[in-house]
C-alpha cells in the first residue's frame, strides 16, 4: 500500500503546475538564446513583434542559423511597417512565404533583386553576407555616406564597402574581431542573433530588453 501511494504521490508531483513550469523558456521568450550576449536585442525584437521566433510551435528563435533574404525582408517590412508592394516583380518568390514582405522590399526601393542586371530574381532563401545586410540596412533607413572611415582593413574586394562605413558611421557595426575591430568579414553570412543586434541599433525607439 505505502508503494501504491508513493508512486501516486510522484504522478501528482510530475503534473504539478512548478514541474509544468520546467517546460517555459528560461528568463526570456526563447528557449535557444540563454547566455547569448544578442539577447536583450531578440528579446527587443520580440516585444516589438518584429520576430516570433523560427518555429510554429516551439518558442526558440535559432539564434546560430544564417538569416535568409527573405526572413531579412519580413524583418525589415515589420521593423518599417512599410505596405504591400507591386506583384510580379521576380519570378522565383511564387511559392515563398516571404513573397508579400519581399514585394514591400522591392516597392520601397531597398531591393532591386539578386541577379544584376536582369534583377528578376531576388533568391528568397540565400543567406546574406554582412556585406549585403549593410547595403540593405543603409537603403532601409536611409543612412548618409560616412565622413570619416572605419579602419576596417578588409573592405578592398566588397562592392559594399561605403554602405559598411555608412553603417560604421552610424554606430550599428563595430566589427567582427573584438576587441580590435579592425574588420567587418563582409563575405560572411549573417546569424539571426547578429541581425537582432543590427536592428535594435537602427531603430532609435526600440531598445534591448535584460530578460
Amino acid at each position: 500500500m505505502r508503494r501504491v501511494l508513493l508512486t501516486f504521490a510522484f504522478f501528482v508531483l510530475a503534473a504539478s503546475p512548478a514541474a509544468a513550469q520546467e517546460d517555459l523558456p528560461p528568463g526570456g521568450t526563447f528557449y535557444d538564446d540563454q547566455g547569448s550576449v544578442h539577447e536583450p536585442a531578440i528579446e527587443g525584437l520580440a516585444a516589438s513583434g518584429i520576430t516570433r521566433g523560427c518555429h510554429d510551435t516551439k518558442p526558440i528563435f535559432c539564434p546560430d542559423d544564417p538569416i535568409s533574404r527573405g526572413q531579412m525582408a519580413t524583418f525589415l517590412v515589420r521593423a518599417l511597417g512599410l505596405p504591400q508592394g507591386q506583384e510580379g516583380r521576380f519570378r522565383d518568390i511564387e511559392d515563398s512565404i516571404y513573397r508579400d514582405e519581399i514585394e514591400a522590399l522591392a516597392e520601397a526601393g531597398i531591393t532591386r533583386g539578386c541577379n544584376p542586371p536582369d534583377n528578376d530574381r531576388f533568391c528568397p532563401e540565400r543567406p546574406v553576407t554582412r556585406g549585403e545586410m549593410a547595403t540593405f540596412l543603409v537603403k532601409a533607413f536611409g543612412l548618409p555616406p560616412a565622413e570619416e572611415l572605419s579602419g576596417f582593413e578588409d573592405l578592398g574586394d566588397t562592392i559594399h564597402a561605403e554602405d559598411i562605413e555608412a553603417l560604421a558611421a552610424a554606430g550599428i557595426t563595430k566589427g567582427c574581431n573584438p576587441p580590435d575591430n579592425d574588420r567587418y568579414c563582409p563575405h560572411s553570412k549573417v546569424t539571426r542573433a547578429e541581425m537582432a543586434t543590427f536592428l535594435v541599433r537602427a531603430l532609435p525607439d526600440l531598445e534591448p530588453i535584460e530578460p
